[in-house]
């Protein structure tokens, strides 16, 4: 807030040096407003700029001939708080701005009030802007009118962004990535007597396929009342490369094999992958939730030996498993075994 203060006053001192004053008047004034703008310039000229900004526009470049693609107007829409995050990088362009009317002023140490009176109204302009920009903050920030849910999240991918093979971390809330079930942390894939953790295999390949891109999420329906300690949320999430390739990062999570559609959602893509062997689909699993549900002895079976009760959903590649011929013990659940 100082250096916008700053900034605001260094513009200040550069209108009043404009007056027909003693030159040597004029130009304290107006070195005043410099060294105002240097301090301003020292605040945060070393701080650390959030780069959406800078994506987000050079976005809406390229969409110029449809605008209403681009992360920029798509933010806007879904959630217009998201834009506040940005407001740090407004420093640079009203500092640059700042220089040029600087500059303008001092080119205006001339008899006469002609250029004066035509940089006048363009430097009430840019203070009128800024401090207009600044109380529109101070107004959001004091929490005048009714607060609203997020419903939009956004940002550059990360290592940190990737915290389940089924959730990303974004604008410090965990979004669950819709219409998908990924293994869950520690769930045990096999391939022949071959045995993979298949979460963290998950998890790698989440990370690849985020690498270098910006994910925009957008949640399907606002938190539960009733579920105000959970902050898993559920999410559609859209990843855009710097190339331009934009996709949905569930589907494609399914696509490569490292992901299972519920609820029917992406059928065909998991039917392909699985016919393709891509990523998980050409080993052995217990479904993520039928997993979740398993005692530490039924995961251990199915670790060790590949054995699961009867009538357990699997998915990827899993040969027709065989009935153990041992009798059960009487009350127990029958027991298959895959072959190795």
């Amino acid at each position: 807030m100082l250096a916008f203060i700053l900034l605001i006053s260094a513009l200040v001192l550069f209108i009043v040096s404009t007056r027909q004053w003693a030159i040597w008047m004029r130009g304290a004034v107006w070195a005043g407003g410099l060294l105002l703008l240097v301090v301003a310039w020292l605040l945060l000229g070393s701080s650390e700029r959030d780069p959406e900004l800078a994506t987000a526009l050079g976005d809406l470049a390229a969409k110029w001939n449809r605008p209403g693609e681009s992360m920029l107007l798509r933010m806007l829409e879904s959630n217009g708080a998201t834009v506040a995050r940005m407001i740090l990088s407004l420093f640079d362009i009203f500092l640059f701005f700042a220089v040029l009317v600087g500059v303008l002023a001092l080119v205006a140490f001339r008899p006469g009030e002609e250029l004066e009176n035509a940089i006048r109204p363009v430097m009430m302009g840019m203070i009128g802007a800024i401090l207009g920009g600044v109380f529109a903050l101070a107004m959001v920030g004091t929490g005048f009118g009714q607060r609203e849910e997020r419903q939009a999240y956004a940002g550059a991918a990360s290592l940190e962004t990737v915290h389940t093979a089924e959730t990303l971390l974004l604008n410090g809330d965990l979004l669950r990535l819709r219409g998908i079930d990924a293994p869950e942390p520690g769930q045990i894939c096999r391939l022949g007597t071959r045995v993979l953790d298949c979460s963290e295999e998950s998890q790698r390949a989440l990370r690849r396929i985020l690498d270098g891109a910006y994910v925009m999420c957008a949640l399907d329906r606002p938190k539960d009342a009733a579920d105000t300690a959970r902050r898993e949320r559920i999410a559609t999430c859209t990843a855009v490369k710097s190339g331009g390739e934009e996709f949905n990062v569930a589907r494609r999570l399914v696509e490569e094999g490292y992901a299972v559609g519920i609820d029917g959602a992406f059928a065909a893509e998991a039917a392909e992958a699985t016919a393709r062997a891509r990523g998980l689909s050409a080993w052995c699993a217990v479904r993520p939730d039928a997993w979740a549900q398993f005692t530490q002895a039924k995961k251990a079976a199915f670790r060790d030996k590949g054995d699961y009760p009867v009538g357990t959903p699997m998915m990827g590649t899993c040969a027709p498993p065989r009935v153990v011929t041992r009798r059960p013990k009487q009350g127990s659940t029958p027991v298959v075994r895959a072959p190795d």
